[in-house]
């Protein structure tokens, strides 16, 4: 049943940056007696960083840039994207700025930059190396004509008369048995099989994403942490403990799987034609969307820039192709491990697995000292001060890039994240904000949203410093 109460897409939609709630700085120059060594050293540079940055509080954007209303705001909720900020924050800066000419997003995942730049009648351009996001967002953001519709409404009718069939369908993904009962595999492998012999390429792509979007459903794995976990395996107050896979499929699914899978493609296309139909807002400018690194999106376009917002991965370590596995497998997005290792080894160094042989050109003195306090006994991986060297590099050339095709006058807004490994954290929204001003930007502003939580192991190290580990709104101008 389709909700017929969601609003519509407004591009008016925004914020009010101007009455924002300030709030005092913290001051940490003057030391409490309970600090450590360490931590009076990270104070130390924390306010060297500081100074001279607009760094302001401003906790109403909290909850945009951590957008838990996805999956009831049209479009946005075609599919399950673990990391997003809503439409209404990037409006918000578009309306305060008056931006009037091209919009880019580097780092595009479900399209929410571009559909704010399409629902304000602004042309846009988006690029990201993971081919599921690039597949999302061009369906998110494409323009479907009256006969489109009418071949999606005929794709759903055809699905909703599809029956089982007893042809025994392959995958190449070597985890499929233990990730997916199989009854439940075999249904999924066929109504792919079957959405590729549609004729209409939009339309194919959208019920693709559609197919993507439901694997999470029904699989025996959900996304968490910095990965996948088994749904069997319980956390209990004397530890954990596995339920049997056959035990626990039987508990949770239905005994028609086929039906069961049908059910869920229908209930997520019958929600992307209600928001095709009713929800979608202005569409005359439809975004180009490239595939590739955001390291080399200047040789995919050269148009000038006014306004760039995106989200990075975050210096934290997490994988976002290990998290997204299950879908490029089974996608036929992947077919081998070295085909994955390509795709990892393309994307921003953010975690252990993209750590490649390449040369770091960017310094700071700033975070070499902050690296130099991190215990090395302790660090999970001994790749960790590679990671977090190689994220400022990667930084570092993508807004150089920036500055180069930014028209004078243009904006960077980048949602990021601080991180920390063995007490200490780094400030990677003050670090890029002095980065971006040796490049020559100017600092609008740095909106700090909110704060982040750590784990029970460094929470008590942390504790006098707790207020740099947060999530915010870095604003840079040419």
């Amino acid at each position: 049943m389709i909700d017929k109460g969601i609003a519509v897409v407004e591009a008016k939609d925004i914020i009010d940056l101007n009455n924002l709630v300030l709030e005092p700085i913290e001051n940490y120059q003057l030391f409490s007696q309970d600090y450590s060594e360490i931590q009076k050293k990270q104070s130390i540079c924390f306010n060297n960083l500081e100074k001279g940055l607009p760094i302001v509080f401003a906790h109403s954007l909290a909850n945009q840039v951590n957008f838990q209303n996805a999956i009831q705001t049209p479009i946005q909720r075609w599919f399950p994207y673990r990391e997003g900020y809503s439409i209404k924050l990037v409006n918000t800066f578009i309306d305060k700025y008056k931006v009037t000419g091209n919009v880019f997003d580097p780092f595009s995942g479900s399209g929410t930059t571009l559909l704010s730049a399409r629902t304000n009648n602004l042309n846009s351009f988006g690029i990201d190396v993971n081919p599921i996001s690039t597949l999302i967002s061009k369906a998110s953001n494409c323009r479907y004509s009256d006969k489109d519709k009418i071949d999606i409404k005929k794709g759903i009718q055809k699905i909703r008369k599809t029956s089982k069939s007893n042809e025994q369908y392959e995958t190449q993904f070597n985890l499929a048995e233990k990730v997916f009962n199989n009854a439940i595999l075999q249904a999924l492998l066929q109504f792919k099989h079957e959405i590729f012999t549609i004729r209409n390429k939009k339309v194919k792509d959208l019920f693709f994403s559609s197919w993507l979007s439901i694997i999470e459903k029904v699989s025996n794995v959900k996304k968490e942490g910095n990965g996948i976990k088994y749904k069997n395996r319980k956390r209990t107050k004397s530890g954990y403990i596995t339920i049997d896979k056959e035990i626990w499929e039987n508990d949770t699914f239905p005994e028609n799987r086929f039906e069961f899978v049908k059910s869920q493609l229908l209930s997520s296309l019958e929600v992307i034609y209600a928001d095709i139909k009713d929800n979608y807002g202005f569409v005359e400018k439809e975004p180009k969307i490239f595939r590739g690194s955001c390291l080399d999106f200047d040789e995919y376009f050269n148009d000038e820039i006014h306004f760039t917002f995106y989200s990075p991965p975050y210096c934290n370590c997490f994988d976002y192709f290990e998290i997204h596995k299950v879908e490029l497998w089974l996608g036929d997005f992947v077919n081998s491990k070295e085909d994955l290792r390509s795709l990892r080894n393309t994307g921003f160094r953010s975690n252990t697995n993209s750590v490649k042989d390449k040369i770091i050109e960017y310094t700071n003195e700033n975070l070499e000292s902050l690296i130099s306090y991190f215990n090395l006994d302790r660090l999970w991986s001994k790749k960790i001060p590679s990671v977090v060297r190689g994220y400022f590099d990667d930084t570092n050339t993508l807004l150089i890039k920036l500055y180069d095709q930014t028209k004078k006058g243009g904006l960077v807004g980048i949602v990021v994240g601080n991180s920390a490994y063995t007490g200490v954290i780094i400030p990677t929204d003050m670090l890029i904000a002095e980065m971006a001003r040796n490049i020559g930007f100017t600092v609008e502003k740095i909106y700090i949203t909110r704060h982040l939580t750590t784990s029970s192991q460094q929470k008590k190290e942390l504790e006098p410093l707790k207020s740099y580990l947060r999530e915010s709104v870095v604003l840079l101008k040419k």
